[in-house]
């Protein structure tokens, strides 16, 4: 089975009930919602959380719910800790995913049929552990990356031979997961193999990257603006049009 499965915390740091803001007429978490529920190649979709609004949009949505237990629903919790439990939790009720797309409730930035896309190609490449969205973004890479001294004076934050362009464009391009999904082979990602690439070592070694340009996660009320200006571009409409 291919199992979706939305992943989010009921308290923020960030944004309060960042998950079920309004967004075009919706909460937040139901655009990772709709995405998975009108993907072809997912079987079901779960929701995992604490957070009692999550789940009474999860239960609108017929989503099924998985309750996160507190001590994997703090702040300083590990997202893997979260995901190993909702496996636990499919697994003793009989279900064996052998792709799980991990979406983020915080993330609005969905263009349909990309699921189905990035599920399809680790289905047809058995060598890959994972397919996720990433975004080019030069602006923050490494090479240009600072870090402060205990004097507050800026140095290199990594160690580099040679000179290096100011012009973003003149450099390696530079990506970054943006956290629309995450498709992961069951298999070689979890339990005994799961010793992939740091910080993320669920998603295992080989890893796939599908440009989704100007994708972001949602932190502020400035964030839920662009969102809603994203979405409109990439063809969404307001609740009653779709």
């Amino acid at each position: 089975m291919n199992i979706a499965l939305l992943t989010g915390r009921g308290g923020s740091v960030s944004l309060p009930d960042k998950n079920v803001l309004p967004v075009l007429g919706r909460p937040m978490m139901a655009y990772p919602a709709l995405m998975a529920k009108e993907a072809k190649l997912i079987d079901d979709v779960y929701l995992s959380t604490d957070g009692e609004a999550l789940k009474r949009v999860g239960r609108e949505l017929d989503l099924k719910i998985i309750d996160r237990p507190e001590e994997l629903a703090l702040p300083t919790s590990q997202h893997r800790d979260a995901i190993e439990h909702a496996l636990k939790v499919m697994t003793e009720g009989g279900v064996y995913p052998e792709i799980l797309v991990v979406l983020l409730c915080n993330v609005g930035t969905h263009r349909p049929g990309l699921i189905d896309h990035c599920v399809k190609l680790l289905m047809d490449n058995p060598e890959l552990d994972s397919v996720v969205t990433v975004d080019e973004r030069n602006e923050y890479h490494p090479l240009r990356a600072k870090r402060m001294d205990d004097s507050g004076l800026m140095q290199p934050f990594m160690e580099t031979e040679g000179e290096i362009s100011t012009n973003r464009q003149d450099l390696e391009p530079c990506y970054f997961l943006d956290h629309t999904f995450w498709a992961l082979r069951v298999s070689t990602c979890f339990g005994k193999y799961m010793k992939g690439q740091q910080p993320w070592n669920f998603m295992g070694n080989r890893i796939l990257g599908v440009p989704n340009k100007g994708a972001i996660d949602i932190h502020t009320v400035e964030d839920i603006a662009y969102t809603e200006a994203w979405l409109k571009e990439a063809g969404w409409d307001d609740e009653q049009k779709r």
